[in-house]
């Protein structure tokens, strides 16, 4: 299921840079009225160079409908902060040492100083929409900003329900449990919301949009690449080259995040090995020590929970892939169509 890596590379590329490029327009015109440092803080994950897919899902989408990258540029930067932002929040959650190959910000400036910008950031990508008014005008404004709160609504929800079982020392789960955490929390943000937001900006007024069931539509879709994204997220987190990841390897194990790999194991596993897992995944972040998450990592591996994994995420991106005939049937064929399309195999055929 190898993607075309020259089409996905130049669209990921040129979104990037189309986003950083708002924001820098963005963060200067605050800096000449603001309180400068503040800026400099939220422009340093946007510009740790990261993929830059959700944007390139907005921008693609909004040229397969037939608009021009000016349509969408707004959207596409503000869905960038709000990823930031997310990830500036989820990283004192899970206590992380590295994002994109550096420091996480509050290992830098500390927790306070990292809670403000990660809400800063969420500030900055509403200020972004309300743009859209002059852009798109009132009606395609409104229904953004409408898919914005939905997509933040249920990233929340997703959050809670995974904190929760963390609170809750819970390990009694399976995979659609999973499946319906990681829907909220990553499916909306990372594919949902681009892709039917990207919709918006792309289409014409009056008759010609599209219509009410062709957004609908684009759920399923999303829901089958984004459980793709995630199941090879996670095991990226175990298997992956650090240098290329940009966060460190078994971070999970570590911060005791129930994936499907994990679950499988425990589902799995003798009852001894089974015991000790949940002995040391119980165990606070700073009483784990590399040794014990080594163990765990090998069990796991030799118990082919790893392999579970990949069959998971390649069959949910199949299932994608056969999907996306009918559910962007209404977008003419094309290299922003096409890009659509490979991206269902990048999800899973990525290095970071």
């Amino acid at each position: 299921m190898a993607h075309d890596e020259a089409l996905v590379r130049d669209v990921l590329a040129r979104a990037r840079a189309a986003v950083r490029d708002e924001l820098q327009r963005l963060f200067q015109d605050h800096k000449r009225t603001g309180y400068g440092p503040l800026y400099d803080q939220i422009a340093d994950y946007p510009f740790r160079e990261g993929k830059g897919l959700r944007p390139a899902i907005c921008f693609a989408a909004c040229r397969a409908m037939g608009g021009p990258d000016s349509q969408a540029t707004y959207s596409a930067a503000a869905l960038e902060l709000f990823h930031n932002g997310a990830l500036l929040h989820d990283d004192i959650e899970d206590a992380s040492l590295f994002r994109r190959g550096i420091d996480t910000l509050f290992r830098q400036h500390g927790v306070p100083i990292a809670i403000n910008v990660g809400d800063a950031s969420n500030v900055f990508s509403v200020s972004l929409l309300l743009r859209n008014v002059e852009a798109l005008g009132v009606r395609k404004a409104l229904q953004i900003l409408g898919e914005v709160e939905r997509m933040s609504r249920e990233s929340v929800e997703g959050q809670a329900i995974e904190l929760d079982w963390i609170r809750q020392g819970r390990f009694d789960l399976d995979d659609q449990d999973y499946v319906r955490m990681a829907y909220k929390k990553t499916c909306w943000y990372t594919v949902i919301a681009p892709l039917r937001i990207g919709v918006i900006c792309g289409s014409p007024a009056g008759i010609a949009a599209p219509r009410e069931t062709d957004l609908l539509r684009l759920l399923e879709l999303g829901l089958h690449a984004g459980i793709a994204f995630q199941i090879h997220d996670d095991l990226l987190n175990l298997e992956a080259d650090e240098t290329l990841y940009g966060k460190e390897i078994s971070g999970d194990l570590f911060e005791g995040k129930r994936t499907v790999m994990l679950l499988h194991f425990l589902r799995t596993a003798p009852q001894r090995a089974r015991d000790r897992a949940l002995r040391l995944l119980r165990r606070p972040r700073h009483l784990k020590h590399a040794g014990s998450i080594e163990w765990l990592h090998k069990e796991m591996r030799n118990a082919g929970a790893f392999d579970y994994g990949r069959s998971l995420a390649r069959a949910y991106s199949e299932r994608a892939l056969q999907l996306e005939p009918q559910v962007l049937g209404f977008m003419p064929e094309g290299d922003d169509r096409r890009f659509l399309r490979e991206m269902l195999m990048y999800v899973i055929d990525r290095v970071k």
